[in-house]
Formats: C-alpha cells, structure tokens, sequence
C-alpha cells in the first residue's frame, strides 16, 4: 500500500553526518490537517528510530504544471507526479477496469497528470526515468533515505499498489534525483477538492508553525495552525482570500527577506523594523511549498515554489489578444519575481479582482497632446525656453542638457560597479532615471542614493496582492477619482479616514504604493499623460484627531509625503489643500519650499477654485462636482468618467489616409466617425459621451513608453527602433522621424492607435463595420453576438452609440 506521505531529506544512502542540516533532531513531527474538517487530524507516521521525520533539499520539487491525460468517467481519480528538473521521467499505471480488463497507460514530462476512472480497482503506480534506470524503493522512515534492497542485495522498483478499499482521491508524488538514482520522495493523498500548502524546515534550529486563514464556500473567515519540522495543510480548493503566515514555537513571527538578492537582506519598513512574511491568494493554488530557514529569533523563508492550474498559467496573454477576464492585461507574480535590477519600472499589484472603470482609459486620453504648459511646468517662454521643471518625460525628446545629466549618471553608475562598464541605467528606474536627476536637482550622487531609495520603499515591496491591500483600500482615505480638463487622473487623500491608520505606516505606505502603481500601470499614457493632480481634504481633522494622536498622524503624513515626493517623484503637477483650519495653514505654508509654492495651494471657496480645472462630472459633489459623495467601502474600485476635457469628438480622416475633412455637423460627423474611428477634438459646444475604454488592448509594454536616452550610441540603440511602434504625438514623431531619416506618423486617430497597440483589433476592423452598416452580411447572431437584444436596440438608437457598440465589440477580438 502507499508509504506515509512524508519529506525526505539528502540523497538515499547517504548518512546523516555527511550533511549537518540534513540531521534530525529527537522528538521532531509532522502535521497534516485538513481544514474544513470540524476536527483537527494528524497524519500517521512510520516510526522513526530517532523520533523525526526528514526534510527536502535540493530541487523544487513543484516544477511548472504539465500537460494532464483524462481517462473517460466522471468523477475521475488523479495521480500526479511533479519531478525537479535532473532528468525527465514517466508514471506507469495498471488498473482494472469496470468490465474486469486489466488496462495500461502512462505519461512522461516534469509534471504529470493521469485521470482514472473512479470504478478502477487494483492500481499500480510505478515510475522509471527516460533513458535511464527504473525509480527504486528508498526507506521513507529513516531520516537518510537508504535504498530498500532485496535478500540478493539488489535494489527493490517503487511500486504503489492500492485496492478498492485503500482507493485516495488524488495521489501526488514528488520524484527527485538524477537519471541513474532517482526515488519518491514524498507521497500526498489527497481529496480531489483539496489543495496543498507545505512547510519544509531546511535546518532543524527550531520548531517552526504554519498559520493559515481563508475565507470559505459560505463567506465564514477560517483559521488554522500547525507546528512541526514539515507541517502540511490540506486546504478546500473552493477557499479563497487565502493569508498565510509563519512563526517559531517559543519564538517570533517569520520575518520577510528579499529573495530576489543572493543575500537575501530583511526588508523593514520606514523605521527599520522587519516586516513579518505574509502571503496571500485570492484563490488558493494547487500546491505550494515554503522552504524555512534561520534560528529562533532570525527565522525566514529562503524558497517559495508555487504550482498553479494549468488553465490560470495558460491564462496569460500577450500583446493584441485579449484576456478571458476582460480586465486588460494583467500583471503576473512572476514579472515581479526576478532580481532586483530586474523589476519593471512601473505595476507591481497582481491578481485584480475588482474590475477596472469602464471608462479608465478613454479615447480622449489616450490621443490627448499635450501643450506647452504640459510639458513644462508654467509652460515655457518667447524663445521657447522651459519656465519650470519638465512634467512629460518618456516618448518626447530631452535637451542637451538633460541628455548631458544622462551621460554623467551612466558614468557614475558604472564607477560604482552598477550596470556595467556602460553603467546601463537597472529596469525598475531606467524609466525615471531623468525624473530623478530633476529632482535632485542635477546631482547625480544625490540621484544614485534616491535610487536605493526605491529598491527599499517600492521594489522589495512587490508585487502586492490586492487582497493584501483590499480592507484598507476600502477606508476611503486615498483614491482616484476622475482626471482634469488635461487627463491627469485626481487623487482625493482625506485626512480624516487616515485616523485609524496612523498608527501603522506601514500599512498607509503600502496602500499609497499599490494605488499609485495602479495609476501607472493603468491611468498614465507615456508622452501624453504622465502626472497625477492631488486633492487634501482635512475636513474634521480637529474633530477627530486626539491630542494623543497628533505624533503618530504626522508621521504618517511625513510617510505618505515620501511616497509621493522621493519614490514617485516629479508625478505630482499641483497640490491643493482644502478645508485646512486658518492656524494650521500659515504653519504649513511657512514650511512649505519656495520652489514648490507654485504648486500648492489652500482655496478658501473650493468649488470656484477647482471649476477651472475640472468637469462638473468628474468632482464629488463636496468638491463642486455633480457626482455623488462616496462612502469609504465605494471608492474601490476607482471611478472615472467620461468627457473629462469637455470637447465634442469630432471625426477627421485617419492618419496617413485619404479623404476629405471632418464636417461639422453632428450628425455627418457621427457617421464619419463610424467610418474611420478618426477622432479629434473640437470646440463644438455640443458633446458625444465616451462610451467605452480601450484599457483591455493595452500591456504594461503600453503604459511603460520609453526615456529617449541619446546620451550614448548603446542607450540610444536600447529604445530607438521600438519607438517606431508608440503612439507619438506630432512634434516626437517629427524629431524620431528625422532621428531615423525616414517619415513617422503620429497618432492623432483611434484607427492608427488600434494598429500600433491591438492589430488584432484593427486587422478585424474592416469586417465588425461592415456587419454594423450591413445586416444581411453579419453572421447569424446579426453580428451582436456579444450583446443582449435590449443593448441591441440601445446602442442602435443613436449613431454615436451605435460607433461606441461596435468599437466595444471590435475590442473584444
């Protein structure tokens, strides 16, 4: 019958003295607790001669998931072996089928899958290694492993076997060692709606306890905890918001390390003190292991191996294709697990649940062209010179110098053994390597300590989970809430729901991380739109705060002015603090640097001072807006709106295409529009509400743009044919196009915008047009097959509306 499910630990055969770490101590355990059990069940274990059970070094033993065989029948029976990656190897298994027959199948590859039918009686499980030996029999009770030998001396195949009655319903072997010794090391059974999270200890320093939370099928919130050497949790498939933690018995909480450093230093937060290591899944994966290390005190988690469905890692999409979810192209843990030098420059929050606004990222932004006065802070002057510091870095071309604080920081970086001989600029700040020196004001040693700076608030803090943040994203004291009259988006931080926070800076940072990541990631077009405007509101502050918490409120707020001004610096274009008690202002505004002056403000009447800068739609209505207040719970997800700019879309000829130009008349312009998808904007006084976003074409590839280094001829060669492929405006694509000696076009219509992010789309676009404009070519479902018959006649009631239905469809390709 099948061995106890237990670890091993060290190559089979080799004694314990041979590895110090690979040795057991006396008294040692193994926990395995199925959670939705209303009692507690512990494994049983084969005795051990010194009381233990061994562990696992080495490989992963959790490799990526293969391709699974399913035999006829439901409900079916799984075995599955995952393998490291020394050797490939195949599961053999034999069975008796429901008419009596003896049947044969197998499988190889690193990760496997058989599916039995569930009237299959006397299995036999076997495994042999391709081009290699057989996998032989290792005694799974003794802490070294040694191989099981026959009388002749001779070792003994691994072979299960297991009866009707003894029949699991997923069985998982893990199979390690090279091509000539290979042996299962470790035996899961399972419930087919169970899965696995596993604590292995790689040194016997101290007993160790795994702590799992989760909420399950009824909405009930759930914990458990387990301690031992290898403690194992078999947890519901159907949980969800899973949190796991870890601790030492006698000890402290497991603290996090940055496993992206081969050093793996501790990550603290803005006091120097260490985080503890949490984890946390919307939806539990099918296996995870966690390799623990370090003594009582310095306990951490050295490896993390996480199996996931094989339709969620084929899930992913890629430029022009659209996922399943709808939600636009999403982040992965995976994009964030590399080294630090590797981390992207911008995103970082992963497994969005929550659905994105309909209208995140409109037409009107995404094709809005910036002026002078968006570019340039005050704009600039009679000769074209900047008034003040530069607002729109990526996709525009720098001046010389700017491109000369380039060259100076290359050759500073590469002094200091960063980036090579080249001193290439590292990914997570190559994007913001000019905002940087800006801020610094041209010092680039001041630069390269900003840049640590980074690495330790934003990058050892990714990725981030939305479930990690979801319950403090619902206090309401931090969010987006519409854009300006230039597309920027608005973040409204209220003091008052900020109170109950401030005694943990940690958490208000990484809220204010993962809102202002979204907002990169998702809000901001390069060269176009690349600055958030911020909203202060300190309504009842006096009310609300206690003497006793005015310490810990200002250090939160000192907290949250770092994110803002070092980590995410020169994103901020103004500031405006409203409903600031008269006393509180003229100290704030005394302390206030001159060179930020300009951009902070304290209006007296709110509504006349924001009305400039804003649509009425886009305002709660306590800031003289027409949309509703917000409870703390409504302001996630974040809202936007359509029209932000306030100028009807009037349709022109694409770019680069024939034609005559755009009419004036609304109705000629509606039907042009669905023609072309040219749009541009007009002063007209009539306005045409966006009806979709086109969010769900874009990558982070987007939303990333590219710095248009040409301090050097290897800086210049990084991004210089990639631009081609942006969405430029007029004056960038005439300085690339006499960079690259040939005409570019800039994007000024949502017919090239299609082409260059989702030629998909825009491949099919001639064929969703003519089933809008040609019913009896459509195919059976009229060509509305995404829609219900009630939106059917909506979107066919009006011209506009009936250009936004198909631009909707067209993107859904």
């Amino acid at each position: 019958t099948a061995p106890t499910p237990t670890l091993l630990s060290g190559r089979p055969g080799v004694k314990a003295s041979a590895k110090p770490h690979d040795s057991l101590p006396e008294g040692g355990s193994d926990v395995e607790v199925n959670p939705s059990s209303p009692r507690q069940r512990s494994c049983s274990r084969s005795p051990s001669p010194r009381g233990g059970t061994a562990q696992a070094v080495g490989h992963s033993l959790l490799p990526a998931p293969g391709r699974g065989r399913r035999c006829a029948g439901a409900p079916q029976i799984v075995f599955e072996m995952s393998c490291d990656y020394l050797c490939v190897r195949t599961m053999h298994i034999s069975y008796v089928d429901f008419s009596g027959r003896r049947q044969t199948c197998a499988q190889s590859g690193f990760n496997v899958k058989i599916f039995l039918p569930a009237s299959s009686r006397d299995v036999e499980v076997s495994f042999s290694v391709v081009g290699g030996n057989r996998v032989y029999k290792v005694d799974r009770s003794d802490r070294a492993a040694p191989w099981v030998r026959d009388a002749s001396g001779h070792c003994m195949p691994e072979t299960f076997v297991y009866t009707s009655d003894s029949m699991p319903q997923h069985v998982q072997y893990f199979v390690r060692g090279s091509s000539l010794h290979s042996w299962v090391a470790q035996v899961d059974e399972r419930q087919r709606s169970e899965s696995l999270l596993h604590l292995i200890s790689r040194d016997y320093n101290c007993v160790r306890s795994l702590n799992v939370a989760y909420t399950d099928l009824d909405g009930g919130r759930q914990q458990w905890s387990g301690s031992g050497y290898n403690v194992t949790c078999h947890l519901p498939s159907d949980a969800r918001d899973v949190e796991v933690t870890f601790s030492v018995v006698g000890g402290r909480k497991v603290c996090k390390v940055d496993r992206r450093e081969p050093a793996m230093p501790w990550v603290e937060d803005l006091d120097g003190h260490r985080l503890p290591e949490k984890f946390f899944y919307a939806k539990c994966p099918p296996c995870a292991q966690y390799d623990i290390r370090g003594p009582s005190l310095h306990a951490f988690i050295s490896h993390v191996f996480e199996q996931q469905d094989l339709a969620a890692a084929s899930s992913g999409s890629t430029m022009g294709s659209m996922p399943s979810t709808g939600s636009g192209i999403a982040d992965g843990r995976g994009d964030f697990g590399v080294a630090a030098e590797m981390v992207p420059a911008i995103g970082g929050g992963v497994e969005l649940q929550a659905p994105h606004s309909e209208f995140l990222l409109p037409k009107e932004v995404a094709l809005f062209e910036p002026g002078p006065a968006q570019l340039f802070f005050g704009g600039v002057d009679a000769e074209g010179k900047p008034k003040g510091p530069r607002q729109i870095f990526l996709n525009t071309p720098l001046s010389d110098t700017e491109t000369a604080a380039l060259a100076e920081l290359h050759r500073t970086l590469a002094k200091r053994g960063i980036g090579g001989e080249m001193g290439d600029f590292p990914r997570y700040m190559e994007l913001h390597a000019l905002r940087i020196l800006q801020t610094c004001k041209w010092n680039v040693n001041k630069s390269v300590e900003l840049m640590k700076t980074m690495v330790k608030e934003r990058v050892r803090r990714l990725p981030m989970a939305e479930a990690e943040v979801l319950p403090d994203l619902k206090k309401g004291f931090f969010y987006f809430h519409g854009r300006d009259r230039f597309c920027r988006p608005c973040f409204v931080i209220r003091l008052e729901r900020l109170i109950p926070m401030a005694s943990n800076k940690e958490r208000i940072v990484r809220c204010v991380i993962f809102t202002l990541e979204y907002a990169l990631r998702y809000v901001m077009v390069p060269g176009r739109v690349e600055n958030w405007v911020v909203l202060v509101d300190f309504a009842n502050i006096l009310s609300a705060v206690s003497p006793l918490q005015t310490g810990s409120l200002a250090s939160a707020a000192a907290a949250l002015g770092t994110a803002l001004e070092k980590v995410y610096c020169g994103r901020m274009s103004w500031l405006k603090i409203l409903n600031m008690p008269s006393f509180i202002g003229r100290a704030v505004n005394s302390v206030i640097p001159a060179e930020k002056k300009e951009k902070i403000s304290f209006p007296t009447d709110i509504a006349a001072e924001l009305a400039p800068h804003f649509e009425p739609n886009q305002l709660e209505q306590k800031y003289g807006g027409t949309a509703p207040d917000l409870e703390p719970h409504e302001t996630y997800p974040f809202r936007f709106f359509p029209n932000c700019r306030g100028l009807e879309e009037e349709a022109v000829p694409p770019s680069g295409g024939g034609g005559g130009g755009g009419s004036s008349a609304a109705e000629d312009g509606a039907g042009k529009e669905l023609s072309s998808f040219g749009l541009r904007r007009s002063h007209s006084t009539l306005r045409d509400p966006e009806a979709f976003s086109l969010h769900e074409s874009t990558s982070r590839a987007f939303h990333e743009g590219f710095l248009w280094d040409t301090s050097s001829e290897t800086s210049r060669a990084k991004w210089l044919e990639a631009a081609r492929e942006q969405s430029l405006t007029p004056e960038a694509a005439r300085w690339l196009g006499k960079e690259l000696g040939e005409g570019i076009e800039p994007c000024r219509d949502l017919e090239m915008w299609l082409e260059l992010i989702n030629p998909v789309a825009r491949r099919h676009s001639s064929q969703w047009l003519e089933e809008e404009t040609t019913p009896s070519a459509c195919s059976p479902g009229g060509g509305d097959e995404f829609l219900s018959n009630e939106q059917q006649d909506e979107e066919a009631s009006t011209p506009s509306a009936s250009t936004a239905g198909s631009v909707r469809r067209l993107i859904s390709i």
